[in-house]
Protein backbone atom coordinates (compact mmCIF):
# COMPACT_ATOMS: atom_id res chain seq x y z
CA UNK A 1 0.00 0.00 0.00
CA UNK A 2 2.85 2.16 0.83
CA UNK A 3 4.21 1.59 -2.35
CA UNK A 4 1.11 2.37 -4.47
CA UNK A 5 0.92 5.64 -2.77
CA UNK A 6 4.22 6.42 -3.56
CA UNK A 7 3.50 6.06 -6.97
CA UNK A 8 0.71 7.76 -7.55
CA UNK A 9 2.68 10.61 -5.56
CA UNK A 10 5.84 10.67 -8.08
CA UNK A 11 3.12 10.68 -10.87
CA UNK A 12 1.31 13.88 -9.68
CA UNK A 13 4.69 15.73 -9.49
CA UNK A 14 5.70 14.43 -13.11
CA UNK A 15 2.43 15.96 -14.38
CA UNK A 16 3.21 18.87 -12.22
CA UNK A 17 6.41 19.51 -13.67
CA UNK A 18 5.11 19.19 -17.44
CA UNK A 19 2.28 21.70 -17.21
CA UNK A 20 4.86 23.89 -15.85
CA UNK A 21 7.68 23.04 -18.55
CA UNK A 22 7.28 26.12 -21.28
CA UNK A 23 8.50 23.41 -24.04
CA UNK A 24 6.45 21.00 -23.65
CA UNK A 25 2.89 23.57 -23.17
CA UNK A 26 4.50 24.70 -26.57
CA UNK A 27 4.57 21.41 -28.33
CA UNK A 28 0.79 20.80 -27.04
CA UNK A 29 -0.50 24.04 -28.26
CA UNK A 30 1.37 23.65 -31.65
CA UNK A 31 -0.40 20.10 -32.04
CA UNK A 32 -3.95 21.72 -30.75
CA UNK A 33 -3.58 24.18 -33.36
CA UNK A 34 -2.63 22.01 -36.15
CA UNK A 35 -5.55 19.72 -35.58
CA UNK A 36 -7.75 23.24 -35.29
CA UNK A 37 -6.41 24.33 -38.36
CA UNK A 38 -7.39 21.24 -40.60
CA UNK A 39 -10.28 20.58 -38.63
CA UNK A 40 -11.41 24.11 -40.33
CA UNK A 41 -9.89 23.90 -43.62
CA UNK A 42 -11.47 20.34 -44.57
CA UNK A 43 -15.31 20.98 -42.42
CA UNK A 44 -15.23 24.48 -42.92
CA UNK A 45 -13.40 25.80 -45.87
CA UNK A 46 -15.07 27.84 -48.56
CA UNK A 47 -15.74 26.53 -51.75
CA UNK A 48 -13.63 28.02 -54.67
CA UNK A 49 -12.80 27.89 -58.31
CA UNK A 50 -9.67 26.81 -60.50
CA UNK A 51 -9.36 26.77 -64.56
CA UNK A 52 -7.59 23.76 -65.23
CA UNK A 53 -5.60 24.24 -68.52
CA UNK A 54 -4.79 22.36 -71.81
CA UNK A 55 -7.05 19.31 -70.87
CA UNK A 56 -6.89 17.11 -74.19
CA UNK A 57 -10.36 16.23 -75.94
CA UNK A 58 -9.93 12.53 -76.66
CA UNK A 59 -11.77 11.42 -80.43
CA UNK A 60 -11.64 7.39 -80.41
CA UNK A 61 -13.10 5.95 -83.87
CA UNK A 62 -12.19 2.21 -82.68
CA UNK A 63 -15.65 0.62 -83.92
CA UNK A 64 -17.12 4.28 -84.29
CA UNK A 65 -19.57 5.02 -87.33
CA UNK A 66 -16.76 6.80 -88.77
CA UNK A 67 -14.52 3.83 -88.59
CA UNK A 68 -17.05 1.35 -90.08
CA UNK A 69 -17.84 3.51 -93.06
CA UNK A 70 -14.01 4.12 -93.63
CA UNK A 71 -13.49 7.88 -92.61
CA UNK A 72 -10.34 8.60 -90.97
CA UNK A 73 -9.65 12.03 -90.01
CA UNK A 74 -7.49 14.45 -91.63
CA UNK A 75 -5.72 17.74 -90.39
CA UNK A 76 -5.71 18.63 -86.72
CA UNK A 77 -6.48 16.28 -84.17
CA UNK A 78 -5.00 17.36 -81.09
CA UNK A 79 -7.69 19.88 -79.26
CA UNK A 80 -7.77 21.07 -76.13
CA UNK A 81 -10.33 22.56 -73.86
CA UNK A 82 -10.08 24.53 -70.20
CA UNK A 83 -12.45 23.56 -67.45
CA UNK A 84 -13.65 25.09 -64.45
CA UNK A 85 -14.16 23.27 -61.52
CA UNK A 86 -15.49 24.34 -58.36
CA UNK A 87 -14.72 23.02 -55.03
CA UNK A 88 -13.26 22.52 -51.64
CA UNK A 89 -9.74 24.58 -51.97
CA UNK A 90 -7.77 21.61 -50.41
CA UNK A 91 -9.23 19.13 -53.29
CA UNK A 92 -9.28 21.16 -56.45
CA UNK A 93 -5.67 23.01 -55.64
CA UNK A 94 -4.16 19.21 -56.37
CA UNK A 95 -6.09 18.99 -59.84
CA UNK A 96 -4.63 18.96 -63.01
CA UNK A 97 -5.17 17.63 -66.82
CA UNK A 98 -4.83 13.78 -65.84
CA UNK A 99 -7.69 14.15 -63.85
CA UNK A 100 -10.47 15.46 -66.49
CA UNK A 101 -11.74 13.66 -68.75
CA UNK A 102 -13.17 15.31 -72.45
CA UNK A 103 -14.02 13.50 -75.38
CA UNK A 104 -16.19 14.15 -78.58
CA UNK A 105 -18.94 12.33 -79.84
CA UNK A 106 -18.66 11.00 -83.49
CA UNK A 107 -22.15 9.03 -83.41
CA UNK A 108 -23.57 11.41 -86.39
CA UNK A 109 -20.52 11.47 -88.43
CA UNK A 110 -21.68 9.58 -91.35
CA UNK A 111 -20.49 11.45 -94.57
CA UNK A 112 -16.92 13.08 -95.39
CA UNK A 113 -16.36 16.87 -94.73
CA UNK A 114 -16.02 19.01 -91.68
CA UNK A 115 -18.19 17.91 -88.77
CA UNK A 116 -19.17 19.58 -85.45
CA UNK A 117 -18.26 17.21 -82.54
CA UNK A 118 -20.22 17.71 -79.31
CA UNK A 119 -18.09 17.11 -76.20
CA UNK A 120 -18.41 15.80 -73.09
CA UNK A 121 -16.82 16.53 -69.76
CA UNK A 122 -16.34 15.00 -66.93
CA UNK A 123 -13.94 13.69 -63.61
CA UNK A 124 -11.60 11.16 -65.08
CA UNK A 125 -12.48 9.15 -61.78
CA UNK A 126 -16.41 9.30 -60.85
CA UNK A 127 -16.19 11.71 -58.04
CA UNK A 128 -18.77 13.97 -55.73
CA UNK A 129 -15.78 15.97 -54.05
CA UNK A 130 -15.98 18.93 -56.84
CA UNK A 131 -17.96 20.14 -59.37
CA UNK A 132 -17.37 21.05 -63.63
CA UNK A 133 -18.80 24.06 -64.06
CA UNK A 134 -18.16 25.41 -67.23
CA UNK A 135 -15.05 24.39 -70.01
CA UNK A 136 -14.08 26.75 -72.78
CA UNK A 137 -15.58 25.15 -75.85
CA UNK A 138 -18.70 22.92 -76.13
CA UNK A 139 -17.70 21.49 -79.28
CA UNK A 140 -14.72 20.88 -82.02
CA UNK A 141 -14.94 20.98 -85.84
CA UNK A 142 -13.00 18.17 -87.47
CA UNK A 143 -12.29 17.19 -90.74
CA UNK A 144 -13.55 13.49 -92.08
CA UNK A 145 -13.13 11.42 -95.56
CA UNK A 146 -12.25 7.92 -96.92
CA UNK A 147 -8.15 7.71 -98.05
CA UNK A 148 -7.18 7.88 -101.22
CA UNK A 149 -3.83 8.40 -102.74
CA UNK A 150 -2.81 8.66 -106.48
CA UNK A 151 0.40 9.05 -108.32
CA UNK A 152 0.71 11.68 -111.18
CA UNK A 153 3.44 12.74 -113.96
CA UNK A 154 4.74 16.19 -113.62
CA UNK A 155 4.86 18.12 -115.99
CA UNK A 156 7.61 20.92 -116.53
CA UNK A 157 6.67 24.93 -116.92
CA UNK A 158 9.32 27.18 -118.11
CA UNK A 159 7.43 31.16 -116.99
CA UNK A 160 9.06 34.19 -118.81
CA UNK A 161 8.98 37.69 -119.35
CA UNK A 162 11.82 37.03 -122.20
CA UNK A 163 10.99 37.26 -125.96
CA UNK A 164 13.40 33.89 -126.23
CA UNK A 165 14.86 32.35 -123.51
CA UNK A 166 17.77 30.82 -125.53
CA UNK A 167 20.42 32.68 -128.32
CA UNK A 168 19.39 33.67 -131.55
CA UNK A 169 20.33 30.24 -133.96
CA UNK A 170 19.45 28.35 -130.68
CA UNK A 171 16.43 26.02 -129.65
CA UNK A 172 15.40 24.89 -126.42
CA UNK A 173 15.22 20.58 -126.33
CA UNK A 174 13.22 18.42 -124.30
CA UNK A 175 13.15 19.51 -120.72
CA UNK A 176 14.25 16.71 -118.20
CA UNK A 177 12.91 16.21 -114.49
CA UNK A 178 15.13 14.04 -112.19
CA UNK A 179 11.65 12.72 -111.16
CA UNK A 180 9.15 12.41 -113.36
CA UNK A 181 5.92 11.35 -111.04
CA UNK A 182 4.97 12.03 -107.41
CA UNK A 183 2.43 10.45 -104.85
CA UNK A 184 -0.01 12.15 -103.62
CA UNK A 185 -2.17 11.06 -100.85
CA UNK A 186 -4.93 12.65 -98.29
CA UNK A 187 -8.72 12.97 -98.39
CA UNK A 188 -10.62 11.58 -101.37
CA UNK A 189 -12.30 14.61 -102.24
CA UNK A 190 -9.51 16.97 -101.87
CA UNK A 191 -7.66 14.36 -104.15
CA UNK A 192 -10.08 13.66 -107.10
CA UNK A 193 -9.67 17.90 -106.84
CA UNK A 194 -6.17 17.73 -108.43
CA UNK A 195 -5.76 18.37 -112.08
CA UNK A 196 -2.24 18.32 -112.73
CA UNK A 197 1.11 18.71 -110.99
CA UNK A 198 3.66 21.50 -112.21
CA UNK A 199 7.38 22.10 -112.11
CA UNK A 200 7.80 25.10 -112.73
CA UNK A 201 10.53 27.69 -112.73
CA UNK A 202 10.97 31.41 -113.69
CA UNK A 203 13.48 32.38 -116.53
CA UNK A 204 14.41 35.79 -116.28
CA UNK A 205 18.04 36.05 -118.69
CA UNK A 206 18.98 34.06 -121.60
CA UNK A 207 20.35 30.74 -121.27
CA UNK A 208 23.99 30.20 -123.22
CA UNK A 209 24.26 26.71 -122.57
CA UNK A 210 21.89 23.53 -120.41
CA UNK A 211 20.92 24.96 -117.49
CA UNK A 212 19.60 23.18 -114.20
CA UNK A 213 16.98 24.75 -112.25
CA UNK A 214 15.28 23.95 -108.86
CA UNK A 215 11.48 24.31 -109.87
CA UNK A 216 8.29 25.10 -107.38
CA UNK A 217 6.08 21.90 -107.13
CA UNK A 218 2.67 23.77 -107.57
CA UNK A 219 -0.41 21.22 -107.35
CA UNK A 220 -3.13 22.57 -109.58
CA UNK A 221 -7.01 21.94 -108.75
CA UNK A 222 -10.12 21.89 -110.64
CA UNK A 223 -11.95 24.84 -108.57
CA UNK A 224 -8.40 26.91 -108.44
CA UNK A 225 -8.12 26.01 -104.25
CA UNK A 226 -5.04 25.04 -102.98
CA UNK A 227 -6.03 21.28 -101.00
CA UNK A 228 -5.75 20.61 -97.94
CA UNK A 229 -4.83 17.99 -95.44
CA UNK A 230 -2.70 16.19 -98.28
CA UNK A 231 0.84 14.40 -98.43
CA UNK A 232 3.34 14.85 -101.27
CA UNK A 233 6.06 12.20 -101.30
CA UNK A 234 8.88 14.40 -102.70
CA UNK A 235 10.26 17.23 -101.27
CA UNK A 236 10.46 20.40 -103.80
CA UNK A 237 14.25 19.54 -102.98
CA UNK A 238 14.24 16.64 -104.68
CA UNK A 239 13.25 17.82 -108.08
CA UNK A 240 15.51 19.58 -110.76
CA UNK A 241 15.27 20.57 -113.98
CA UNK A 242 17.63 20.54 -116.96
CA UNK A 243 16.28 23.10 -119.73
CA UNK A 244 18.87 22.03 -122.55
CA UNK A 245 20.20 24.92 -124.95
CA UNK A 246 20.47 23.69 -128.30
CA UNK A 247 21.70 24.53 -131.45
CA UNK A 248 21.49 22.90 -134.95
CA UNK A 249 24.51 21.32 -136.93
CA UNK A 250 25.29 18.86 -139.58
CA UNK A 251 27.48 15.48 -138.84
CA UNK A 252 28.41 12.87 -140.66
CA UNK A 253 26.63 9.40 -139.94
CA UNK A 254 28.23 6.18 -138.27
CA UNK A 255 28.28 3.08 -136.90
CA UNK A 256 29.71 1.61 -134.17
CA UNK A 257 30.64 -2.19 -133.09
CA UNK A 258 30.48 -4.29 -130.35
CA UNK A 259 32.42 -7.23 -129.58
CA UNK A 260 34.91 -6.26 -131.76
CA UNK A 261 38.03 -9.03 -132.29
CA UNK A 262 41.32 -6.61 -131.42
CA UNK A 263 42.11 -7.19 -135.60
CA UNK A 264 38.93 -4.65 -136.31
CA UNK A 265 39.88 -2.42 -133.37
CA UNK A 266 42.57 -1.38 -135.19
CA UNK A 267 41.46 -2.12 -138.60
CA UNK A 268 37.86 -1.23 -138.38
CA UNK A 269 34.86 -2.99 -141.18
CA UNK A 270 33.97 -0.62 -143.78
CA UNK A 271 30.48 0.16 -144.15
CA UNK A 272 28.19 2.94 -145.83
CA UNK A 273 25.32 4.85 -144.06
CA UNK A 274 22.72 6.86 -145.56
CA UNK A 275 21.84 9.51 -145.19
CA UNK A 276 25.37 10.09 -145.04
CA UNK A 277 24.80 13.41 -143.33
CA UNK A 278 22.58 14.26 -140.97
CA UNK A 279 21.23 17.67 -139.79
CA UNK A 280 20.93 17.59 -134.89
CA UNK A 281 20.47 19.61 -132.41
CA UNK A 282 23.29 19.75 -130.23
CA UNK A 283 23.70 20.89 -126.21
CA UNK A 284 26.10 24.06 -127.57
CA UNK A 285 28.02 22.72 -125.11
CA UNK A 286 29.09 20.20 -126.78
CA UNK A 287 29.11 20.66 -130.39
CA UNK A 288 33.08 20.75 -130.52
CA UNK A 289 33.68 17.42 -128.91
CA UNK A 290 31.12 15.22 -131.24
CA UNK A 291 32.38 13.93 -134.43
CA UNK A 292 29.51 12.05 -135.56
CA UNK A 293 26.37 11.10 -135.83
CA UNK A 294 26.16 7.52 -134.63
CA UNK A 295 23.06 5.94 -135.83
CA UNK A 296 23.61 2.14 -134.99
CA UNK A 297 25.30 -0.55 -132.83
CA UNK A 298 26.17 -3.49 -134.29
CA UNK A 299 27.08 -7.02 -132.53
CA UNK A 300 30.29 -8.17 -134.98
CA UNK A 301 28.60 -11.96 -133.64
CA UNK A 302 25.19 -10.77 -135.80
CA UNK A 303 27.34 -10.55 -138.73
CA UNK A 304 27.32 -12.88 -141.58
CA UNK A 305 28.27 -12.79 -145.42
CA UNK A 306 24.49 -12.52 -145.72
CA UNK A 307 23.33 -10.88 -142.86
CA UNK A 308 25.41 -7.22 -143.40
CA UNK A 309 22.55 -5.13 -144.36
CA UNK A 310 20.76 -2.80 -141.71
CA UNK A 311 17.48 -0.52 -141.51
CA UNK A 312 17.55 1.38 -138.44
CA UNK A 313 14.23 4.00 -137.71
CA UNK A 314 15.52 7.42 -137.30
CA UNK A 315 12.62 7.62 -134.01
CA UNK A 316 14.79 5.24 -132.37
CA UNK A 317 17.60 6.44 -132.25
CA UNK A 318 17.33 8.72 -128.70
CA UNK A 319 20.78 10.27 -128.51
CA UNK A 320 20.16 13.59 -130.06
CA UNK A 321 16.66 15.45 -131.67
CA UNK A 322 17.39 14.57 -135.34
CA UNK A 323 15.72 18.26 -136.88
CA UNK A 324 15.42 17.40 -140.65
CA UNK A 325 11.81 15.11 -140.37
CA UNK A 326 12.18 13.70 -143.74
CA UNK A 327 14.50 11.62 -142.87
CA UNK A 328 12.83 8.39 -142.11
CA UNK A 329 15.10 5.64 -141.73
CA UNK A 330 19.34 5.23 -142.00
CA UNK A 331 20.44 2.07 -144.34
CA UNK A 332 23.41 0.21 -143.55
CA UNK A 333 25.81 -1.90 -145.43
CA UNK A 334 28.62 -3.45 -143.85
CA UNK A 335 31.19 -4.63 -146.52
CA UNK A 336 32.01 -8.29 -146.25
CA UNK A 337 32.61 -9.02 -149.93
CA UNK A 338 36.10 -10.04 -148.88
CA UNK A 339 34.89 -12.42 -146.29
CA UNK A 340 34.88 -16.02 -145.91
CA UNK A 341 33.16 -18.83 -143.86
CA UNK A 342 34.30 -21.69 -142.42
CA UNK A 343 32.91 -24.14 -139.08
CA UNK A 344 35.49 -24.79 -136.41
CA UNK A 345 35.28 -27.49 -133.83
CA UNK A 346 36.81 -26.35 -130.55
CA UNK A 347 37.39 -28.98 -128.11
CA UNK A 348 35.98 -29.69 -124.71
CA UNK A 349 39.77 -28.48 -123.51
CA UNK A 350 39.04 -25.05 -124.80
CA UNK A 351 35.22 -24.91 -123.20
CA UNK A 352 35.85 -23.24 -119.81
CA UNK A 353 33.32 -22.53 -116.91
CA UNK A 354 33.68 -18.78 -115.43
CA UNK A 355 33.41 -17.54 -111.86
CA UNK A 356 31.74 -20.62 -109.69
CA UNK A 357 29.36 -20.16 -107.47
CA UNK A 358 28.70 -20.90 -103.46
CA UNK A 359 25.34 -22.11 -104.52
CA UNK A 360 25.99 -24.42 -107.01
CA UNK A 361 28.45 -26.03 -108.49
CA UNK A 362 28.71 -26.38 -112.63
CA UNK A 363 30.42 -28.55 -114.73
CA UNK A 364 30.67 -28.58 -118.57
CA UNK A 365 29.40 -31.67 -120.41
CA UNK A 366 29.99 -31.07 -123.99
CA UNK A 367 32.68 -32.51 -125.76
CA UNK A 368 33.52 -30.27 -128.58
CA UNK A 369 31.47 -27.12 -129.68
CA UNK A 370 31.09 -26.33 -133.16
CA UNK A 371 31.97 -22.70 -134.19
CA UNK A 372 31.09 -20.72 -137.22
CA UNK A 373 33.85 -18.23 -137.92
CA UNK A 374 33.53 -15.25 -140.90
CA UNK A 375 36.73 -13.47 -141.64
CA UNK A 376 39.48 -12.76 -144.73
CA UNK A 377 40.30 -15.89 -146.57
CA UNK A 378 44.28 -15.34 -144.96
CA UNK A 379 42.93 -15.79 -141.65
CA UNK A 380 40.42 -18.49 -142.08
CA UNK A 381 43.12 -20.32 -143.83
CA UNK A 382 45.46 -20.18 -140.89
CA UNK A 383 43.63 -20.26 -137.82
CA UNK A 384 43.48 -23.52 -135.73
CA UNK A 385 40.67 -24.63 -133.14
CA UNK A 386 43.48 -24.30 -130.26
CA UNK A 387 43.18 -20.19 -130.90
CA UNK A 388 39.52 -20.27 -130.26
CA UNK A 389 37.30 -20.75 -126.68
CA UNK A 390 34.04 -20.95 -125.50
CA UNK A 391 33.37 -19.42 -121.93
CA UNK A 392 29.95 -20.13 -119.89
CA UNK A 393 30.16 -17.37 -117.07
CA UNK A 394 27.41 -18.61 -114.54
CA UNK A 395 28.18 -15.62 -112.34
CA UNK A 396 24.36 -14.01 -112.76
CA UNK A 397 22.98 -17.18 -114.67
CA UNK A 398 19.68 -18.23 -113.45
CA UNK A 399 20.57 -22.02 -112.31
CA UNK A 400 19.20 -25.30 -110.66
CA UNK A 401 19.62 -28.99 -111.02
CA UNK A 402 17.22 -28.87 -114.26
CA UNK A 403 19.64 -26.62 -116.38
CA UNK A 404 21.05 -28.42 -119.11
CA UNK A 405 22.44 -25.61 -121.07
CA UNK A 406 23.96 -22.77 -120.86
CA UNK A 407 24.89 -20.01 -123.60
CA UNK A 408 28.48 -18.99 -124.10
CA UNK A 409 30.88 -16.88 -125.07
CA UNK A 410 33.06 -17.43 -128.38
CA UNK A 411 36.38 -15.46 -128.51
CA UNK A 412 39.70 -15.80 -130.79
CA UNK A 413 42.94 -15.43 -129.41
CA UNK A 414 45.79 -13.45 -131.50
CA UNK A 415 45.40 -10.65 -134.22
CA UNK A 416 42.96 -13.01 -136.71
CA UNK A 417 40.79 -10.81 -138.92
CA UNK A 418 37.94 -13.47 -138.34
CA UNK A 419 35.37 -13.74 -135.43
CA UNK A 420 32.58 -15.73 -134.44
CA UNK A 421 28.61 -15.71 -135.31
CA UNK A 422 25.41 -17.01 -133.79
CA UNK A 423 24.95 -18.00 -130.16
CA UNK A 424 26.41 -21.53 -128.59
CA UNK A 425 24.91 -23.58 -126.15
CA UNK A 426 27.04 -25.38 -123.83
CA UNK A 427 25.60 -28.55 -121.93
CA UNK A 428 25.85 -28.62 -118.12
CA UNK A 429 25.48 -30.52 -115.32
CA UNK A 430 24.72 -28.54 -112.38
CA UNK A 431 24.26 -29.75 -108.88
CA UNK A 432 23.53 -27.84 -105.73
CA UNK A 433 25.54 -27.03 -103.17
CA UNK A 434 24.30 -27.98 -99.64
Amino acid sequence: MANKEKNKNSSKIALSSLLKDNRFLLAVSFVLAFCLWMWVAIEKSPEVQQVITGVPVQINLENSIPEQLGLQIFGDSDFTVDVTVTGKKYIISSLDADDIEVTANTNYVDSSGKKTLQLKVSPKNDSDEYTITSYSSNYIEVYFDTYKEIEMTIESNIETDLSSIVPSGCMIGDVALSKNTVLISGPASEINKITAVYATVNVDEVLEKTTTFDPDIEIITSDGTTPEYISVNIDESDVTMSIPVLKEVALPTSVEFRNAPSYFINNPLSYTVYPSTVHVALPVDLIDTIESFVVATIDFSDLTLTNNSFTVSAESIGSYKITDTSIKNFNIKIDTSDMVSKTVTVPASNITIKNSRDDFYVVSESKEVSVNLVGTQAAIDSITADKISVTVDVTSASLSEETTALEGTVSVSGDYACWAVGKYAVRVSVVEIQ
